[in-house]
């Protein structure tokens, strides 16, 4: 796999970083380090790390003897987050062959990855070899678009407004809104108590229009899609009448987001 990034890969691996998560991604990682009981000196691999927010948590959370490893499939987010914090071990992978020994992590986590593996079966089935005997798993995946509806609506204004394309980078994320079969895949692999519990955040960002500038600057790139300045502006403009609803008296765009959490245990 190409581990070296392109200035235009590394460009939009640190638009994610600087627009999506301080206001999205940052109050999730609790919950997933919370599930998966991650502490002390613990080895750690977050897979599908992106820039590396539940990393750099994770990081924090252990000690100086921890190992704490991220893992993503796009060079570009690996060079953001090598950015922001590079004592962590960066590595350039993907989930469905985990460039591993067996049994190598105490805990195995995702936060907001497993909707993007290409074959979930198989990369459940790594995550299960990696992890230690005994060791703990948390993963955390979005609802439907529809309980979380401000994304709703953003699709909608991409969807008018630039590309069904496009729109639907925004869904993607939410295609894994049924917990159970989810769970399922996980019991497949041979994990025990596997359960997932619903969580909810707050979303928070300066104002509505930086909603759809991060969809237009920090996610549509990921996927090929480049729009030119003129166009950014004309869409933020026509974003304002729909996504007025989540505007704040201080200017602030504030909005619910719910997700579940698995959790799950490798025997001994």
């Amino acid at each position: 796999m190409v581990s070296e990034a392109t200035q235009q890969e590394l460009e939009a691996g640190r638009g994610y970083e600087t627009l999506f998560v301080p206001a999205l991604f940052a109050p999730w990682p609790r919950h997933v380090l919370d599930g998966a009981a991650v502490q002390g000196g613990a080895h750690v691999l977050d897979i599908a790390c992106g820039s590396g927010v539940l990393a750099r948590a994770a990081f924090e959370r252990c000690d100086k003897t921890a190992r704490v490893v991220g893992l993503d499939p796009a060079p570009g987010m690996i060079a953001a987050a090598k950015e922001v914090e590079p004592h962590i071990e960066w590595v350039v992978g993907n989930a469905e062959n985990l460039p591993f020994d067996d049994g190598t992590f105490d805990h195995v986590v995702s936060q907001f990855g497993m909707m993007f593996f290409q074959d979930r079966p198989k990369a459940v089935s790594e995550m299960y070899r990696v992890t230690k005997p005994g060791g703990k798993l948390a993963v955390a995946v979005w609802h439907s678009v529809d309980d979380n509806p401000a994304y709703k609506d953003i699709a909608s204004v991409l969807e008018q407004n630039v590309s069904p394309d496009a729109a639907n980078t925004v869904r993607i994320p939410f295609c894994l809104d049924d917990p159970l079969q989810v769970t399922q895949l996980f019991s497949q692999a041979g994990f025990d108590e596997v359960a997932f519990d619903t969580k909810r955040e707050q979303a928070e960002f300066p104002n509505t229009r930086t909603m759809v500038e991060v969809e237009l600057r920090g996610w549509l790139p990921l996927f090929g899609i480049h729009l030119r300045e003129e166009k950014i502006a004309e869409v933020l403009t026509k974003s304002d009448a729909v996504l007025s609803k989540y505007a704040t008296s201080s200017g602030k765009a504030v909005f619910p987001t719910t997700a579940y959490v698995i959790t799950a245990h490798k025997p001994e």
